[in-house]
C-alpha cells in the first residue's frame, strides 16, 4: 500500500475487504482503492479509480466512504470550484459497480476557504468536514451540517458543539456507527496527534482525550483516523521522525506520511 511518496486518507468499507487512500505516487494526489476477498486475506494491489472520480489536472484526498458503501465523499483542488478546496461526492448504484462522475456539493458547503475530509455519519444524514483558509494553518475547526434524509438538501454548517474545537487545528473527523464517538487529529498538544471525544445524548461533544502511545508517537504527526464498522480497527496516516530530526510537520513530513491500521486488544 505504502509507496515513497505521500500515501494517506484511509478509508475501508464495512465489511473491510474494500480500501480507498490517496497517494501522490502518479505525480499528484489521486484517489486509489485495493481489495481482498475477505478480511482475513491479504490486500491485492491498489489501483487507480479513474477518471470519473480523480481530477487529471487537480489533487484529490481527504476522502471518506459512506456506511454502505455506495459514496465517496472527498476533498478537490480541481477547477470549477468555490474555493482553496471544495467537497465533493461520486456514487455508485452498488459495491459491484464502478464509480460514477463526481459532484461538487455546492456553496451552502464549499466557501473561499479549504474544505476537507467530508465523513458522512452512518444514517447519511449528518456530515462532518474541517475547514480552514489554507491546508495548514491553526484556524481549522470541525463543522458539521445536515439534511432531513438522505439525497436531501444540507443545510448551513455550523462550527460543531461541545469541546472539540480549540485555538489550535482540529481537522479529519470520523464518527462511530453509533454516532457517540468521534476520532479527529488536533495540534491542541504541541504536535498533530489523534484524539476521541464522546457524548451519550444531545450534539454537544464531550472532553477530547489524547489516545494513547500504541498510537501517538512523540515527534510524529499522526492524522486522518478511520473507524471501522465493528470498532474494531482505526486506520489512519502517520509521519514518524527520522534519526536526528525535529517533530514531524505538514511542511516538514508530509512526503512521508504512510497508512498504518491499529487494532482493538478487547471488544465488546
Amino acid at each position: 500500500m505504502n509507496s515513497d511518496v505521500f500515501d494517506g486518507s484511509p478509508a475501508v468499507s464495512s465489511d473491510e475487504t474494500e480500501l480507498y487512500f490517496t497517494s501522490a505516487r502518479g505525480g499528484q494526489q489521486d484517489i486509489f482503492v485495493a481489495t481482498r476477498p475477505s478480511r482475513q486475506a491479504v490486500w491485492g494491489a491498489p489501483v487507480n479509480v479513474g477518471s470519473l472520480v480523480n481530477d487529471p489536472a487537480a489533487d484529490d484526498f481527504s476522502l471518506r466512504l459512506s456506511s454502505d458503501g455506495l459514496s465517496l465523499y472527498f476533498a478537490s483542488t480541481r477547477a470549477g470550484g468555490f474555493g482553496k478546496s471544495d467537497l465533493y461526492v461520486a456514487t455508485r448504484a452498488s459495491t459491484h459497480q464502478p464509480w460514477g462522475r463526481a459532484s461538487n456539493l455546492g456553496p451552502i458547503l464549499n466557501t473561499d476557504a479549504f474544505e476537507a475530509f467530508p465523513t458522512p455519519a452512518a444514517d447519511g444524514k449528518t456530515l462532518y468536514f474541517n475547514r480552514s483558509m489554507t491546508f495548514d494553518s491553526q484556524d481549522s475547526d470541525i463543522w458539521v451540517t445536515s439534511r432531513a434524509s438522505p439525497g436531501g438538501q444540507w443545510t448551513t454548517p455550523q462550527p460543531l458543539p461541545g469541546g472539540i474545537n480549540s485555538e489550535r487545528a482540529e481537522f479529519s473527523p470520523s464518527v462511530s456507527p453509533d454516532g457517540h464517538s468521534m476520532y479527529f487529529a488536533s495540534a491542541r498538544g504541541g504536535s498533530i496527534e489523534l484524539w476521541v471525544s464522546s457524548r451519550t445524548r444531545g450534539p454537544a461533544w464531550g472532553e477530547p482525550r489524547r489516545l494513547g502511545a500504541e498510537v501517538n508517537i512523540p515527534l510524529s504527526m499522526t492524522l486522518a483516523p478511520f473507524v471501522t464498522a465493528d470498532e474494531r480497527s482505526l486506520y489512519f496516516m502517520a509521519a514518524r521522525p527520522e534519526t536526528g530530526q525535529g517533530a514531524c510537520t505538514p511542511m516538514t513530513c508530509f512526503n512521508r506520511l504512510d497508512l498504518y491500521v491499529a487494532s482493538a486488544t478487547c471488544g465488546r
